[in-house]
């Protein structure tokens, strides 16, 4: 009898083949299921927003992406702020999953961004992945437009 080893491992395209060929109804469940998530975490995300602006983060736009697994992407300017805010930032943000996950996620970024050096660059906004697995990307832009040597 062969080991689990001995199957060959499934691809992302076999996957992918797989749920194409989802009953529509099984397709419309899982789409039902991820618009009502999207819809939780859209309440729990604007319901954090003034805490996460206490902690030194306002938001100045967000996006929402659409797929099997939808998430939503905010972009914040991180600001000055001190030790206490953050901490009642915390507070506010502790029944709070997302918004506290968020918060965390911001603070380890900041963290990192005070430890760049980037000379000619400012650090132009902080975006979060809000959705299944959180993620956070630092943007940077020149602090100058550097024009092109004469040619």
């Amino acid at each position: 009898m062969p080991s689990n080893e001995d199957k060959p491992q499934k691809t992302l395209v076999d996957h992918a083949r797989g749920i194409a060929a989802l009953p529509g109804e099984k397709f419309a469940e899982l789409k039902a299921y991820g618009a009502e998530k999207l819809q939780e975490t859209m309440a729990a995300f604007q319901s954090a927003l003034p805490a996460l602006r206490q902690a030194g983060y306002a938001m100045h736009e967000f996006e929402i992406e659409l797929g099997l697994t939808p998430k939503i992407i905010a972009h914040f300017m991180p600001a000055p702020t001190h030790e206490a805010a953050i901490t009642q930032a915390r507070e506010a943000l502790k029944d709070n999953k997302i918004g506290s996950a968020m918060l965390g996620v911001l603070a380890r970024a900041g963290e990192v961004h005070r430890q760049i050096k980037a000379p000619g660059f400012t650090c132009a906004h902080m975006e979060i992945d809000v959705g299944l697995l959180p993620a956070v990307r630092l943007r940077y832009r020149a602090d100058e437009p550097r024009s092109l040597p004469p040619a």
